[in-house]
């Protein structure tokens, strides 16, 4: 399972990466934490996934007691929920994905 880092952690991880950005429906963790995502609301989960653009198939559920995989590059490593694995695909890329720069789903 994924490293036992708290949601404020995956939250600066987050907006940390370039290319992040803020999208319409996130949620933001409770203050002390102002400015940083929820990576467990499931509106800001959805967010993140699409932020992912076209690498967003490196992360799936594994049907088994809410476990998602990360499979990116030749690691793959288990989430407890959609919001952090898809942070730790963009961690992993080193950036969230730019639709413009990968170009739109399915255009090879």
């Amino acid at each position: 399972m994924s490293s036992p880092r708290t949601a404020e952690e995956w939250g600066r991880l987050a907006v940390s990466l370039p290319g992040w950005r803020w999208m319409h429906g996130m949620q933001m963790l409770p203050l002390p934490n102002p400015g940083l995502p929820d990576p467990d609301d499931p509106a800001t989960a959805g967010c993140l996934l699409a932020l992912l653009g076209p690498v967003q198939e490196a992360v799936w559920y594994t049907g088994d007691c809410d476990r998602w995989v990360v499979a990116v590059g030749e690691e793959r490593r288990l989430y407890t929920s959609l919001g952090r694995a898809c942070i730790a695909a963009a961690a992993a890329l080193g950036r969230w994905p730019n639709v413009a720069e990968c170009g739109p789903k399915g255009a090879e």
